[in-house]
């Protein structure tokens, strides 16, 4: 939750849409209303209409704020981490180990069931992040066939793990399956 500003203070349009992915991820986007989000921020809704026209403007803007603050960032840290396809592999699994982005994916899936818009905004991220992970393994050398395997294993163990409920929530522990699982999926590279 970002902290409480003064009451007549404008919040930029990253904080209100950084809280309004805490209630989708609390409470489904039902409750991502705009009252509540200014009591949440402590400010008045005033501070919303510099950033948005209304609730709709907000909430198609949620998936491209999803995109860019829990996956881009991923991606540049691993790019600027590694030299290896194996460095940035490790590095890509250590940051989601550390800062746990994928905790808004399972509330994003959730909305993407009733609004083709949101669908298709995971779709995309589904894509781009399998392909990412699908370009590092064919830098290590595997063909084509083998590397999208591999990336779906990885990638699909990630969002069942959140899907399931089964992410620890202890950082070191998080960390362990994350080596192990580099290690199984590196093991003959």
């Amino acid at each position: 939750m970002v902290m409480k500003a003064n009451p007549t203070q404008r919040l930029d349009r990253s904080a209100w849409l950084s809280e309004a992915m805490e209630v989708l991820r609390e409470s489904g986007v039902d409750h991502v209303k705009v009252e509540p989000l200014a009591k949440r921020l402590g400010v008045t809704k005033g501070s919303f209409y510099w950033h948005f026209k209304d609730r709709p403007d907000l909430l198609r803007a949620l998936p491209e704020y999803w995109v860019e603050s829990q996956t881009e960032p991923v991606l540049a840290h691993a790019e600027s981490a590694g030299r290896t396809p194996v460095e940035k592999m490790r590095a890509v699994l250590e940051f989601l180990a550390r800062e746990d982005p994928d905790r808004y994916d399972n509330a994003m899936r959730a909305w993407a069931q009733f609004d083709s818009d949101v669908a298709d905004a995971v779709a995309a991220i589904d894509k781009r992040r399998m392909e990412y992970a699908g370009g590092l393994f064919k830098e290590a050398g595997l063909s084509d066939t083998e590397a999208a395997f591999r990336a779906r294993l990885w990638y699909f163990y990630d969002v069942g793990e959140h899907i399931t409920g089964d992410t620890p929530t202890d950082t070191g522990e998080r960390l362990r399956r994350a080596e192990r699982r580099l290690a199984l999926l590196t093991a003959d590279l």
